[in-house]
């Protein structure tokens, strides 16, 4: 249980100051407090009856009833329990106008998308208007969904909310954006250029938060595309010390393949020999 709680923290702890511009942060620590980790009854097993008690919660009308169902579906999702059954009953929350539930059935559609693609696909409406919504914690969520749904027919949709997410206003925002377009990459090939064009912008970002994800996306994507690189080349060791553990990681690795491959041998000698 201790366990199952912890990992649930963890997780939603991944919204933390170090990834959210100011205020968002705030936002995803009131989640933590009100979701309440501490109670351990949101982590024990369920039974098919409770299963079904759930499904009618989150079918009724009383907000307080499925935000307390939606508390307890992601505790078991992450406990590792199958709740994929009640899959349908959550796609419908999407539209509640309750941030706290619309941020549990964002977390829950985002770890099931690609088991119910079809099903999902019924709210491809609903994320579309949250991806114009004021709040960019449901924005971002809105597009790791769309991005998840692994089925090309929606490829053009995908496209066109990435490239929405790319000039927001939201450091965090761009951030999912980069990683949206691997994703999307991987789906269908063929907006290749396109996606390349969106990486270009995403490393011209003036933001730390954004550029580690748009330089591992560069590397994902369009890796040999040194071109994009020569403009940012200062940019990017100058900021190298600020970037995340992660981003330093993809850095480093770049800029040591970018040396190695567009710097002259500085010795002269060496390179007659």
């Amino acid at each position: 249980m201790a366990t199952a709680a912890n990992a649930l923290r963890d997780r939603l702890e991944g919204f933390n100051a170090q990834q959210f511009p100011a205020g968002v942060d705030r936002a995803a620590t009131a989640v933590l407090g009100r979701v309440g980790f501490d109670q351990s009854t949101y982590f024990s097993d369920a039974s098919p009856a409770q299963l079904e008690a759930l499904r009618k919660k989150l079918e009724g009308t009383s907000e307080r009833d499925t935000l307390e169902a939606m508390k307890r579906l992601v505790a078991l999702v992450s406990s590792g329990t199958d709740v994929s059954a009640l899959f349908p009953s959550v796609v419908k929350n999407v539209v509640s106008s309750n941030m706290e539930v619309k941020r549990l059935v964002y977390m829950f559609l985002i770890h099931y998308a690609d088991v119910e693609p079809d099903t999902i696909l019924l709210s491809i409406n609903a994320f579309q208007r949250d991806m114009k919504g004021p709040n960019p914690l449901i924005r971002a969520s809105a597009l790791r969904v769309m991005s998840s749904i692994r089925v090309k027919v929606i490829s053009q949709l995908v496209k066109m909310a990435i490239k929405a997410a790319v000039i927001d206003s939201s450091p965090y925002v761009r951030k999912t954006a980069a990683h949206a377009i691997s994703k999307l990459h991987a789906v269908d090939g063929e907006l290749h250029d396109e996606l390349v064009d969106m990486v270009a912008a995403l490393l011209n970002d003036s933001s730390v938060l954004v550029l580690g994800s748009a330089i591992a996306t560069f590397d994902e994507v369009c890796p040999d595309r040194f071109d994009l690189i020569h403009p940012v080349f200062r940019k990017l060791c100058h900021l190298l010390a600020d970037l995340d553990e992660w981003g330093q990681t993809y850095a480093v690795r770049l800029l040591t393949r970018y040396a190695r491959t567009q710097f002259v041998d500085p010795d002269p000698a060496a390179v007659e020999a």
